[in-house]
């Protein structure tokens, strides 16, 4: 998918404890990419299959969007609840919006939304709906945030951002400075590297489905997605996950490479979902992160000074963490599983399900 003779390989770095590529694909190599062939790839379903399902359009969509604001925007719009009101319109930033999903979402509980996006394609189908989206990227909006003057943000969301970004706590640390006191800031990854991955790596076979190179460039689990976002200081006050998908693949639905089953399973998934109460899928989307299970980790944080100040005990790691903590080494990183190791050359294929 790059034209590099060596496809870079994934890595653990005992510093940031969190995997990424090494050596990481220039920016020339990178925008190259997004210019010529992501586009494709959405278009093949090997990227992105929710903003995919979106932007065909048709009964599809209207499911997808169905599904997702009865789950995904409904549990970002409870996060963001948290930030206090002030009697004005609460202000959000949606980094990386895509068409605009989150941000109509966002708005229609009473925010003062707003959604940043580089694709101009994806922009401009939000715009067309009324959404208040500009084409540009988070350190050139930021940096124009901070020259204007204008009020701070009460909500900043990154969904599915973060695994594209070169210096993802760089990102963090910017979009944290504009977060107001008491705001709350929503960070999505994939959850990546997780035990039923290497469950079905086991006894399926096959290379890692989850690699995307040259675009996800760091691979985070539930346990190194909160450890970078608390060395910038601020603090995790809830975490949660959604439908471990890789089960599909134990029951002998295998989707990897066949889309027409990733199609079925990811409706059976949706079915499910949509019939369960609210409360309690929450309530086994955390569970799920105690194990380490479930294909995204949600995150959602404060500013840690302001979160002692309530007298509310810190949740980075909460006690219900403990199975999590013993697959964990120090600092929250994972340690090693034989039988993982990526060669040198490993070149993944894509998903029809991620």
């Amino acid at each position: 998918m790059i034209s590099d003779p060596a496809t870079p390989r994934v890595v653990l770095d005992p510093e940031l404890g969190y995997r990424h590529l090494d050596p990481m694909p220039s920016d020339p190599a990178i925008e190259k990419f997004y210019e010529s062939q992501y586009r494709d790839l959405l278009n093949a379903g090997g990227r992105a299959p929710e903003l995919t399902r979106l932007v065909d359009g048709g009964p599809d969509a209207d499911l997808e969007r169905e599904w997702l604001t009865a789950t995904l925007y409904a549990d970002i719009v409870i996060a963001l609840d948290g930030a206090p009101t002030t009697g004005r319109p609460r202000r959000s930033l949606d980094i990386g919006c895509g068409t605009g999903d989150v941000v109509r979402a966002v708005a229609a509980a009473g925010w003062d939304a707003v959604g940043i996006e580089p694709a101009e394609d994806f922009a401009e189908v939000g715009r067309a709906a009324g959404l208040r989206i500009e084409t540009t990227t988070a350190g050139s909006y930021l940096e124009r945030w901070r020259a204007s003057g204008d009020a701070p943000f009460d909500g900043i969301t990154f969904l599915n951002v973060l695994e594209h970004v070169p210096d993802p706590r760089g990102m963090v640390i910017d979009a944290g400075s504009a977060l107001a006191p008491g705001g709350r800031l929503v960070v999505r990854v994939p959850n990546d590297f997780n035990p039923l991955q290497e469950v079905a790596i086991k006894h399926l076979g096959g290379p890692p489905w989850w690699i995307s190179v040259p675009d996800h460039v760091n691979y985070f689990d539930h346990a190194s997605i909160a450890s970078l976002v608390e060395g910038t200081g601020l603090e995790v006050v809830d975490r949660l996950t959604d439908f471990p998908m890789e089960l599909f693949l134990l029951m002998g639905d295998d989707y990897r490479a066949d889309r027409a089953v990733g199609r079925a399973s990811h409706h059976k998934r949706v079915r499910m979902e949509m019939a369960l109460d609210p409360d309690l899928r929450r309530a086994m989307g955390r569970s799920w992160v105690a194990l380490g299970l479930g294909r995204n980790a949600f995150v959602v944080e404060c500013p840690r000074h302001e979160r002692r100040a309530e007298g509310a005990p810190r949740r980075g790691v909460p006690s219900r963490d403990r199975a999590l903590r013993r697959r964990t080494g120090r600092g929250g990183r994972r340690r090693p599983v034989r039988g993982l190791a990526l060669r040198r050359g490993l070149r993944p294929a894509g998903s029809a399900v991620r």
